[in-house]
């Protein structure tokens, strides 16, 4: 992936293709409902997580057998009990992550479970999966026991249950229209950029053709700003109600142009429970939208613009899962926070660690396991901007139209603000606008595979 600066303003209309010619309000949306996360009636129980870990378990562990062809020898009991037949021979196993423990040598030992019992698993130094493994990861492994006696084997091979490597959808069957992304716009904070904020709107209303293109607009969290979200909030606020927050968030989404439908979901900010996967807004916020698609956390927007039967997928997820993967991963950082998006690809799941930063509430199913390789997959809640492929996936970390207060200067978040990023569903192109720079409003990225 590669980043290629232009300014759309100066360009000829011969440097865009004829699918960011086509105008928006020419198609009618097609939105396909789907089911909203977070609505069970689980009570919590050490009952309720127990099921849950399981349904996650036998879940990835028919991706790894389907999708990546690794079957085990055996459960886990089977092969401790058997451990003579399995002398001097590979053993294949799939198991959940219980405990990675650093060792003298600087590899790992490994504690993996399944539903008959537990075993150690040594992972070298040199294996490229070393800094990667979390607690709660589903994981096939492949090693063999070295010495008579010995409790544990060695692992050769782990293999996640990673996304396939392939193209996503797009092309002629798929209508010329584009999806457009922001998060964390936190109106009701001093800090909320309302001058960019107005430009962007001003822009979407304009006759430039990225403009009249857009047919959707995702909001992945955070629009408000809300109330006792972290200490000293209160200093911070220009709406100090968080029902005032979303009345003017709304008369804000009026000024969009009719040709764009607002797709919008919650984040760690908004007036719904913390714990993950997290329900739509409520009613009461909801009517005060007058044309706005509310959905949960995290979000399948399918749109049926390649036909009924191939509909678009995008994965929108604020990203409060990252918050658990920075602090243990050297490589994902709030600054590029896409590689922990590549992470949950890899993993199949948007927040593998229970118990951590981010709370997760035990669910019948567990929604936040990536079944379906996604189309596309947004996030939020890190304020950073990023647009990259992965195995075939457009990955966009939407921009925040927040300036750093101070409790983010704590946390050590340096936002890219005023950013929008937007994605054309037929020719798979990536493009960017930025509305921080006041003289050059309209400057911005193309992202190319």
């Amino acid at each position: 992936m590669g980043y290629r600066k232009f300014n759309f303003s100066e360009q000829a209309k011969s440097q865009y293709t004829s699918a960011w010619m086509a105008e928006a309000k020419d198609f009618a949306d097609q939105i396909v409902k789907t089911p909203n996360v977070g609505e069970s009636e689980q009570s919590g129980t050490l009952d309720n997580i127990v099921n849950l870990f399981s349904e996650r378990f036998e879940e990835l562990s028919k991706v790894l057998r389907s999708e990546w062809g690794f079957h085990s020898v055996g459960q886990i009991r089977e092969v401790r009990k058997n451990r003579p037949v399995f002398k001097q021979r590979n053993i294949n196993l799939i198991g959940i992550v219980c405990d990675v423990r650093r060792t003298k040598s600087g590899g790992r030992m490994v504690e993996i479970e399944d539903k008959t019992g537990r075993m150690s698993v040594f992972v070298p130094k040199e294996h490229p999966a070393i800094d990667t493994l979390l607690p709660d990861d589903v994981i096939g492994i492949t090693g063999r026991y070295m010495k008579e006696g010995e409790d544990f084997f060695i692992a050769s091979r782990i293999q996640y249950p990673e996304v396939a490597d392939y193209q996503n959808r797009g092309g002629d069957d798929f209508d010329p229209v584009s999806v457009a992304f922001t998060s964390d716009v936190h109106f009701g904070s001093k800090y909320h950029l309302g001058k960019e904020w107005e430009r962007m709107m001003n822009w979407l209303n304009s006759d430039h053709p990225i403009a009249k293109n857009i047919k959707y607009l995702v909001c992945s969290g955070d629009m408000a700003d809300g109330i006792g979200v972290y200490p000293g909030q209160d200093n911070n606020l220009s709406i100090p109600d968080a029902y005032d927050q979303y009345e003017y968030c709304a008369r804000q989404f009026d000024l969009l142009p009719d040709h764009i439908t607002p797709i919008m979901l919650p984040g760690n900010h908004d007036v719904v429970r913390p714990a993950e996967p997290q329900p739509v807004l409520e009613s009461e916020i909801q009517k005060m939208f007058s044309d706005c698609v509310h959905m949960g956390n995290p979000a399948r927007i399918r749109l049926d613009h390649g036909g009924e039967s191939d509909p678009f997928e995008i994965l929108s997820y604020h990203g409060k899962g990252i918050d658990d993967m920075v602090p243990r991963m050297a490589h994902v950082t709030y600054e590029k926070p896409a590689e922990a998006m590549k992470e949950m690809l890899k993993k199949r799941h948007l927040a593998p660690m229970w118990g951590e930063r981010n709370a997760l509430s035990p669910e019948e199913t567990d929604q936040m396991v990536i079944g379906k390789k996604p189309d596309l997959m947004v996030t939020g809640h890190t304020h950073a901007h990023q647009m990259e492929w992965y195995r075939g996936t457009p990955l966009v970390v939407s921009s925040t139209f927040q300036g750093q207060s101070d409790f983010m200067r704590m946390l050590g978040y340096k936002p890219k603000m005023g950013y929008l990023s937007v994605y054309n569903l037929q020719n798979r192109e990536m493009k960017c606008v930025g509305f921080a720079d006041q003289n050059n409003p309209s400057a911005g990225y193309s992202a190319t595979q």
